[in-house]
This record gives C-alpha cells, sequence and structure tokens, in this order.
C-alpha cells in the first residue's frame, strides 16, 4: 500500500509538479546507477591495470563485442519501458502488464541465445578485429567468460527499465551499486588470491550480477508491483511481443550499428599498436563519469515524456526537454573541466607507461572539450525513445559513428603530422555534430505522435 501511495504521488510529479523536482528526481538515481557502472568499470580497470597494460587493453577491446549482444536487448527493454509508460498515463495497466511479461520473455530467450552464439564465434570476431598475438590471446579468455552473464545482464536491464517507466529510479541504482560493489570486492580474491589473472575479472563480473538478477525477478513477480510478471510464465502474446518488437527494433539496430561502429573503430586503433588500444580505453572510462549526468537526465526525459504523452500533455514535454538541456549543460560544464585539468593524473591512476599517458591525457583533453554537446545529443534521444521514435535514435546513434566519426579518421589520417592524434579529433568533433543534428531533429515535431495505435494524442 506504501508502495502503491509512493509510485502514485510520483506519477502525480510527473504529470503535474515541477518539470526540475521531476526530471531531477528521476535522474538523480539514474546518476548516481552510471556513476556506481562508472566506478565498477574503473574498479575493474584498475585491479587489471596491476597485471599490465596489455590486459587493460584487452578488457577495453572486448567492450564493443560484448555490447553488440547487449545492445540489442536494450533496444527492446527501452522499447518496453517507452510502451509501459505510455500505458500508465494513459490509466492503462492491464496493457502494462502485459507488456512487462513480453519483455521479461524476450530477455530471458534472447539471453541464453546471445550467451551460445558469443562463446562459439569469440575467436573469429577477435581474429578480424586485428587484434595482435598477446591482445588476441587476453581477449578470448576474458570475453567467453564474460558472454555467460548476458541472461543475467538482460533481466537486470529489464527490471531498470520497467521500474523507471513506473518512476522508480531508486531501487535499480540499489540494486546496481550492491553489484558493483560485490564485483570490486570480488575482483582482486579472483585476480590475485586465485591466481586467475584477466580470466578472474570476467567471473567476478558474471557472480556479482546472478543473484541481484534474480532479485529483480523476484521484485516484478510479487503481487503488490502493478506490472506483476509471472516468472514461470512463457506464453507470448502476438499483439503485444509485435509492439515491442516493431517499436524496440530501431532502437536496437541503432545500439547494434554502435557497437559495430566501435569494433571497425577498435580495429583501426589496433593497427596504431596495443598502447593505443589502452589509451582510449583509459580515457572512455574516465570521460564516461563526464557524461553519465546526461545520460541520467535524458533518461528522466523520456519517462516523463512518455507519461505525459500517454496523458496528451504536448506542452509539459516541451518544457521538459528545455529544462533537461539546460541542467545537463550546466553540469557537464563542471565535470568536464575537472577531466581537462587532471587528465594527466587521472590516466596516471590507471597506467605508468609515459606512451600511454602521453596518449591518454591528451585524448581525455580532447574529450573535455566537447563532451558538453552531449548535452543535446543525450536529451534528444531521451525525447525520441519516450514517445516510440525510437527508429531517430537508431538513426543518431548509427550516424554518430558510421556518418560522421569513422569518416573523419579516415580524412584526418590522410594529414601524415596529425598522427594517432586522428582518432581523438574525429571522435571529439563527432560529438559536437551529432549533438547539433539530434537537436535539429526535434523541431520536426515528430515526438508529439504517440506510436502505440491504442494511445492517441492531438
Amino acid at each position: 500500500m506504501v508502495q502503491d501511495k509512493k509510485k502514485n504521488s510520483k506519477e502525480q510529479l510527473i504529470l503535474h509538479g515541477s518539470l526540475y523536482k521531476a526530471i531531477l528526481t528521476l535522474a538523480i538515481p539514474i546518476m548516481l546507477n552510471n556513476f556506481i557502472g562508472s566506478l565498477y568499470n574503473l574498479g575493474d580497470a584498475f585491479w587489471v591495470s596491476k597485471l599490465g597494460d596489455i590486459q587493460v587493453a584487452a578488457i577495453n577491446f572486448v567492450w564493443p563485442v560484448s555490447f553488440l549482444a547487449f545492445s540489442i536487448a536494450m533496444g527492446i527493454s527501452i522499447a518496453g519501458g517507452s510502451i509501459v509508460s505510455q500505458y500508465i498515463g494513459a490509466q492503462k495497466p492491464e496493457d502494462a502488464r502485459i507488456t512487462a511479461q513480453q519483455l521479461y520473455i524476450f530477455g530471458i530467450l534472447f539471453g541464453v541465445f546471445s550467451s551460445i552464439v558469443g562463446w562459439l564465434l569469440t575467436p573469429s570476431i577477435l581474429h578480424l578485429m586485428n587484434a595482435s598475438d598477446e591482445l588476441f590471446f587476453y581477449s578470448v579468455s576474458y570475453l567467453r567468460i564474460l558472454f555467460i552473464e548476458m541472461p543475467f545482464l538482460f533481466i537486470m536491464n529489464i527490471f531498470f527499465s520497467l521500474n523507471q517507466a513506473q518512476g522508480d529510479t531508486v531501487t535499480p541504482t540499489l540494486i546496481n551499486g550492491s553489484s558493483a560493489l560485490l564485483n570490486i570486492v570480488l575482483d582482486p580474491l579472483f585476480i590475485f588470491t586465485f591466481g586467475l589473472g584477466i580470466e578472474g575479472a570476467a567471473i567476478a563480473t558474471v557472480i556479482s550480477k546472478i543473484p541481484f538478477a534474480l532479485y529483480g525477478i523476484y521484485r516484478l513477480g510479487i503481487r503488490s508491483n502493478k506490472l506483476h510478471i509471472k516468472p514461470w510464465s512463457f506464453v507470448i502474446d502476438k499483439d503485444k511481443m509485435k509492439d515491442l518488437i516493431r517499436i524496440g527494433i530501431p532502437s536496437s539496430i541503432g545500439n547494434s550499428g554502435v557497437s559495430l561502429g566501435f569494433i571497425v573503430l577498435f580495429s583501426v586503433i589496433a593497427t596504431y599498436g596495443d598502447y593505443a588500444v589502452t589509451a582510449v580505453g583509459i580515457g572512455n572510462r574516465l570521460n564516461s563519469l563526464a557524461f553519465m549526468p546526461a545520460i541520467g537526465i535524458g533518461a528522466a526525459l523520456s519517462t516523463v515524456t512518455g507519461q505525459n504523452l500517454g496523458a496528451n500533455n504536448i506542452s509539459r514535454i516541451k518544457d521538459a526537454f528545455k529544462s533537461s538541456i539546460i541542467m545537463s549543460l550546466i553540469i557537464l560544464t563542471f565535470t568536464c573541466t575537472i577531466l581537462a585539468v587532471f587528465s594527466y593524473e587521472l590516466v596516471g591512476i590507471f597506467t605508468q607507461t609515459e606512451e600511454v599517458l602521453e596518449m591518454g591525457s591528451f585524448y581525455l583533453k580532447v574529450l573535455a572539450s566537447t563532451t558538453w554537446s552531449i548535452s543535446f545529443f543525450n536529451c534528444s534521444i531521451g525525447l525520441f525513445n519516450g514517445s516510440g521514435h525510437t527508429k531517430y535514435s537508431m538513426y543518431l546513434e548509427a550516424g554518430r559513428l558510421w556518418a560522421v566519426r569513422l569518416p573523419l579518421i579516415y580524412i584526418l589520417a590522410l594529414i601524415p603530422s596529425i598522427g594517432t592524434n586522428n582518432i581523438w579529433y574525429a571522435i571529439g568533433i563527432s560529438n559536437i555534430i551529432a549533438g547539433a543534428i539530434a537537436f535539429s531533429l526535434t523541431f520536426t515535431g515528430t515526438w508529439k505522435r504517440a506510436k502505440l495505435k491504442s494511445i492517441s494524442t492531438s
């Protein structure tokens, strides 16, 4: 009863209360969640760095491959969250519940499929990515174990998405934080105490997901939960599953395009040597701390958009979009300044190799000078995802890499004096261009029209 009252009061805040308060109430737990995730990634990199630079390169090198599988499920989860939030705003709880059940079924089945296929194809994929012999050896060892976590990772992501759709961003933060803390504790135990090296880091990651994925299933399955899924039911509702796939596929394709783009990007970086791979990995992990507030605010905007679109409140969505960009810009200006000023010291936490320090710190400065543009990019993505128009997210996410970043790398590579800096410049410039394009697309007004046939807006 208390839980229902809290959810109802949050729905009232989203639909009728102060927008700044509504967005921050939703965004702060998501920011903390992302911050915890970033700390987990940094903690993982810190412990692995004690093994050597090549091991750090390996865990960064395989990231886009594991993300490729996860991106498909993430796209469907985004669609599920958008659909559920719109049904909640339209006062259609049974449709929201059935959609949640279908999302759960998809997560379980696709998670098992991804684990098997990923494990089998790992060596072939890494060969195609131009990995050196030593990098290939450590990457295969790490990635094959990491693929085991896919079903549990999918379920956790679905749990987060469904809770966020209901306006509950606190519970996912607590669960993700507990999982990250467990992973940080297990890392040195498996890496050093048990002497498993980089494989120990992967095992720790898998173990840290299992109990919390099971808890997520339990929480979604209890009767007091408004969505109340049935964990042992795998009956497919054709109409609801079609909605999930129809709305989710564009986002999945977009995220998959991002993953494939990063696979190509890391293949190019690998041609510059293992030090370059290490520098990019460290820089990206540190930069994730700077822009994670924009991700949190964009995700919060998605919930606000979905529920207000379901309630046919277009003007409120416009105001929410403006407020989100303003807040993101203010926060990112601060975080990027810290990255720029302390770039050398921050990279030095993870490596003592001078070449990596020089590359990594310069890369971090370039990122810090352009990351503010992610405010426009992520808030625009949140607007489109919340309205169910995930095809725009697909175009933007994939286009940033394929149409802007990768061509820029090849163009700048034609200037010999730039050297490896062509990669850093291309990544930074692509952020600004993508942010401008994303923001301009919001003026089309497409997001004002709900994608669900059962929800109409004027």
